[in-house]
Order: C-alpha cells, then sequence, then structure tokens
C-alpha cells in the first residue's frame, strides 16, 4: 500500500535523544491509522546513532550521507527520496505527543484547492516547558527584516514553517527549490521557502495541538557557540533579505540603512552580531544574486503584504 504520508529526520550524532524522537513519532504516525513511511537521513554522524537505528527501528529507512552536508541537504534528500504526497519534517531531538501527527496532517484533509502549503507545531522546552517555537511572522524596520514569535492558542495563519516540526506537501517543496545551499550549515532556510511559498499565494497555518518537547541543545549550538550562532543567523538574515526582497522600496531602504545599522552597533560597544554577520555574508553576494535570478517563479503576493510595518 502506498504511503499517505511520509517522516523525514536528519540525524546528526543524536545518540542521547534518538530513540525517544522516533519512538513518539512513531507512536503518533501509529495512532493516525494511515499508512506511512518513516525516512532518516544520516549527515555522517560519528557516534552509534546508526547503529541504534538499525538495530532498534529495523522498519526505519536509513539513509546514510558520506559527508557531512548541514541540514537543509539531509532533509533535501530525505523529501526526494519520499513516496508520499505529505512529508512531515521532525529535528532527531524533539518527543511528539500521540496526536501531533493527526493535527499536522487534518488541515490538509480540509484544503480542497490544495492551497496550504504548510503546516507548522508548537514545540517547546523540555526541561521547563518554556516555549522553543511558536507562531512567527516578521516585520521590516530600519532596512532589516525582523522575525516576530507569537504564542497563538488556536490555529492561525503563519509565515513560516518550523523545519524542525511542521509538515508541508511534497510536490511543492520539490517545485519550489527545496532547502536552499546557501543558508549552509543551517538556520533561515526553512523561512526562505516557507517565504518563497507565501509569495507564490500558497497559505501556511500555525496549529499549537500539534505539539513536541525539544530535547537537545542543538547540534549547531555545540559547534559554534552561542557567538557563532549569532553569527550565522544574522549572516542568514542578510542571505534571505537579499534573496527574497523583491519590492525596490524596500530594497533601497535596506541598503540605504545598513551602513548606518553596523556603524550605530559598532559605537554602542554591544554584541557586534550584524557587523559579523554582514561580513560573513558579504562574500556570497554574488552567489546570492546568481541564486535569485534563477528564482523566475511566478510570485502573486506582494512583500508588503506579507511583513508588517511599524507605526
Amino acid at each position: 500500500m502506498n504511503p499517505c504520508f511520509s517522516i523525514v529526520i536528519p540525524n546528526w550524532n543524536g545518540e542521547a535523544f534518538i530513540v525517544r524522537g522516533i519512538s513518539s513519532l512513531l507512536l503518533s504516525a501509529r495512532a493516525y491509522k494511515k499508512p506511512f513511511e518513516f525516512i532518516i537521513v544520516d549527515d555522517a554522524s560519528t557516534d552509534a546513532s546508526c547503529k541504534i537505528i538499525e538495530t532498534t527501528f529495523p522498519d526505519v529507512h536509513l539513509l546514510r550521507n558520506e559527508e557531512n552536508r548541514g541540514f537543509g541537504a539531509s532533509v533535501n534528500a530525505g523529501v526526494k527520496a519520499s513516496q508520499a504526497p505529505l512529508v512531515i519534517l521532525a529535528n532527531n531531538d524533539i518527543v511528539a505527543k500521540e496526536d501531533f501527527v493527526q493535527y499536522l496532517l487534518e488541515p490538509f484533509d480540509k484544503d480542497p484547492d490544495q492551497r496550504i502549503f504548510g503546516v507548522s507545531a508548537k514545540t517547546v522546552n523540555w526541561t521547563d516547558g518554556s516555549p522553543n517555537h511558536l507562531n512567527m511572522t516578521a516585520h521590516f524596520d530600519k532596512g532589516l527584516i525582523i522575525l516576530d514569535y507569537e504564542d497563538s492558542p488556536e490555529a492561525s495563519p503563519t509565515l513560516f514553517l518550523q523545519g524542525g516540526a511542521c509538515a508541508l506537501r511534497r510536490d511543492l517543496f520539490l517545485e519550489l527549490g527545496s532547502f536552499s545551499p546557501l543558508y549552509h550549515p543551517g538556520y533561515w532556510e526553512d523561512y526562505d521557502l516557507s517565504y518563497r511559498a507565501a509569495k507564490s499565494g500558497y497559505r501556511m497555518i500555525y496549529e499549537p495541538r500539534a505539539l513536541a518537547w525539544h530535547l537537545g541543545k542543538g547540534s549547531l549550538l555545540k559547534i559554534l557557540g552561542k557567538e557563532g550562532i549569532n553569527t550565522l543567523t544574522a549572516r542568514n538574515q542578510f542571505i534571505f533579505t537579499w534573496l527574497n526582497l523583491s519590492d525596490p522600496g524596500l530594497l533601497f531602504s535596506h541598503f540605504l540603512r545598513l551602513p548606518f545599522q553596523i556603524l550605530r552597533e559598532m559605537i554602542s560597544g554591544r554584541q557586534l552580531r550584524l557587523t559579523r554577520g554582514f561580513f560573513k555574508s558579504a562574500p556570497k553576494f554574488f552567489h546570492v544574486l546568481g541564486e535569485r535570478r534563477k528564482r523566475k517563479l511566478p510570485f502573486r503576493v506582494s512583500d508588503r503584504s506579507l511583513l508588517k510595518f511599524p507605526r
């Protein structure tokens, strides 16, 4: 029987939490009572996680990258290998409630016109239940795109899917270009794909009843440290802006205000997040322009319709 949905998990050195994560998702998938497939893409792990997966979960389809390729490339490989029309993306360090799959997939059944691209889950921290990922939108202020988070109590429109806990349409994921390698090793590639979908006229939903607990500290955080993560996210924030903004006025505002933003940060003596991020992103600028030219999608929705603007 062909699967109705696929679960795709990228894994890198997840032996500390992979059993809890897979077990919870398998339980949730079986409770939904529709055929499914489970794919894990291992990103050249050096720990025992692959052996644990093969021994504990023999029915899981394990793909292996020969070298470490990062989050986006691993997800792309898993989605490409999947056979179902709907794909659930999950990090290797989340523990899902039993009705997690149900609440992620139900909106697609109520979408006969297939205008929903994806449904994003709510994740909270395992230790104290504090928010890890909520409903996400963005506003444009002083030339920058700034992310906003809202703890919406019920299903609501959202601008960005959480790449580590969401469901989406496989065909649109591939049609829109999958996760861009420009964001390697991670962060903002899921926002980039979501924004492309929104500009193409598709909808996304935040469903807080699709709840999962976040276990790990994050693989990249262990490697890069807090300052490194801040620099990486700032770099990718610039890449996102250069790739996606098509409104001439907003682009002009971005480039006009950027030197003043960096100068203000340097004078203030605060953490130089934007400054470091800009100098990391600058060498990629012409690569970004090349990718931007390739994106000849029929955008139906303007930047000004998607972004908020402070009064």
